[in-house]
């Protein structure tokens, strides 16, 4: 069922549910100004000459989040397993402040980049923690629309850097970022901790309050509640077992970390991060028609109109075909922004000057391309191609490998600028993202609308594939319809309506 039926349904649900992902969502709308700082920031800190810093500093200050950011996702686990998924949320918000405000006050390169780091670090402990959250606490049926609200938030925190970018100064910018993590440790506060949590640490009674919460009070919740139970009982069974690095040998096992890792290469080298931590250099050094800062609002703005569009689309459409369209239109707009700018070195200013529109077009084209598919496809398709007994590990290290990949692009871009110009970098992403459709189309299947588990026998060797398909399933012996478990605990076929119950509370 979509979020707008379930609405007219039960709108205290779903407003609950939205409140609950929004609130989490902050903690991506912050990483999103940390993201776009140094885009409107930079220029203007080495303008100004506020702190004596180099070139190679500025590279340094600008790149140096995502090194945070893996120690970040590593650490996110211990805290989100001691602290909670509520606290852990709502206690980062006080380092991301600390990070913004060691660079507003920064006279030394030095803690300039100690705060990027601070950042990066809270970054990477934000990003599964906001997600797992909203995880715990969306219904089944309106998890992917909640989910995607993290995308939403981050796109608008770019935004809205890029706006406040335009006006102030590179410390006063730094100055309000910091001051933005109060909307994160308030609206946390508010909610209460994730059903999930809490019945881990053996807490049923809160545990039933918190998952009545989420669900309004008119929804019978003792079906869903008794489900939440027995699932947290098996994982915390099943996760006693163990996992050897040896197991990494197997097929089912590396085949679909080394897809996945292809998908974030791909991903990050499409130039995505130097696109978005550099767009008003680019912008001032193409020298385009419109004024940097405005261009950059306005590519910012593209961006949060394309990720709610993609919203829709993602579940609608396969992953490869979205993934190849969004590479092809990658490659040509950054070759088009490479051609403009090979223009403007080879024959001049006033050659250029006749396309002066084509940089604008094209990173708008380029941002809605990614938007549409790279964005997303690459997280969503790693939770869909990974087994479930590996998913945590192996979603730390293609996670981890990402994070490598945008420290390598955001550091690298200046020096490929110097070296073989704005046009040489923009088609080495180009190149980049025709061998990610090459990859995409002989390397990877298709996994929209197929069980977990035939995905995982996929990459299975013959013979063990071979002896699960010959067990019997229940479609076997009877005529059998996928169903769905509602909140309720009604059962309903895949092709009826929704059946589930809205009950008065029992007093």
């Amino acid at each position: 069922m979509s979020l707008k039926k379930l609405f007219f349904k039960n709108p205290e649900k779903v407003l609950v549910q939205m409140g609950a992902a929004s609130a989490a969502s902050f903690a991506f709308m912050i990483m999103g100004c940390s993201r776009a700082w140094s885009s409107p920031g930079m220029p203007k800190l080495l303008e100004s000459g506020d702190v004596n810093i180099t070139t190679n500093e500025a590279s340094w200050i600008s790149s140096v989040p995502p090194i945070g950011s893996v120690f970040g996702s590593l650490a996110a686990g211990p805290l989100l397993a001691i602290l909670g998924r509520k606290w852990t949320l709502a206690l980062i918000s006080i380092p991301y402040s600390i990070g913004f405000l060691l660079i507003g006050f920064a006279t030394h390169p030095s803690v300039m980049i100690v705060g990027r780091i601070v950042k990066g670090f809270i970054i990477g402990v934000a990003t599964p923690s906001a997600q797992i959250y909203i995880g715990e606490c969306a219904s089944p049926r309106v998890r992917g629309a909640l989910g995607s609200f993290t995308a939403i938030f981050l796109a608008l925190g770019i935004l809205i850097t890029y706006v406040i970018g335009k006006y102030v100064h590179w410390d006063e910018l730094a100055w309000i970022c910091g001051a933005m993590p109060i909307t994160l440790l308030l609206s946390m506060l508010y909610m209460p901790e994730t059903p999930s949590f809490l019945l881990t640490k053996g807490k049923e009674e809160e545990a039933k309050k918190s998952l009545q919460f989420y669900r309004g009070s008119r929804t019978n919740i003792e079906p869903e509640f008794e489900r939440l139970r027995a699932n947290v009982m098996k994982a915390s069974s099943s996760g006693s077992e163990g996992i050897k690095l040896s197991d990494l040998k197997k097929g089912s096992v590396h085949k679909p970390l080394l897809l996945s890792m292809g998908l974030m290469f791909f991903q990050q080298f499409s130039g995505v991060n130097a696109v978005i931590y550099y767009t008003v250099q680019i912008f001032e050094a193409a020298g385009s028609t419109i004024p940097a800062n405005d261009a950059t609002i306005i590519v910012g703005v593209v961006q949060l109109i394309a990720v709610v569009a993609a919203m829709f689309l993602v579940d609608r459409a396969g992953r490869r075909i979205l993934l190849l369209m969004s590479g092809a239109l990658m490659a040509m707009s950054l070759g088009s922004l490479g051609y403009y700018f090979h223009i403007k070195v080879n024959q001049g200013e006033e050659a250029a000057s006749g396309i002066g529109w084509l940089p604008l077009v094209s990173l708008m084209v380029f941002i809605v391309a990614y938007s549409l598919g790279y964005a997303s496809v690459p997280f969503l398709i790693m939770g869909e191609l990974f087994p479930t007994k590996y998913r945590g590990l192996l979603g730390s290290l293609s996670s981890c490998f990402n994070l490598g990949c945008t420290f390598t692009v955001v550091k690298s871009f200046d020096t490929l600028a110097l070296n073989i110009g704005y046009h040489g970098a923009f088609w080495l992403y180009a190149i980049s993202c025709v061998v990610g459709i090459v990859f995409v189309f002989f390397l990877l299947p298709e996994t929209k609308g197929k069980a977990l588990d035939d995905i995982e026998k996929m990459f299975m060797h013959p013979r063990k594939r071979n002896a699960l398909n010959a067990v019997v399933s229940p479609a076997a012996d009877e005529k059998w319809r996928p169903e769905k478990v509602y909140d309720n605990g009604g059962i309903e076929s895949e092709d009826e309506e929704d059946n589930s119950q809205v009950v008065a509370p029992v007093m």
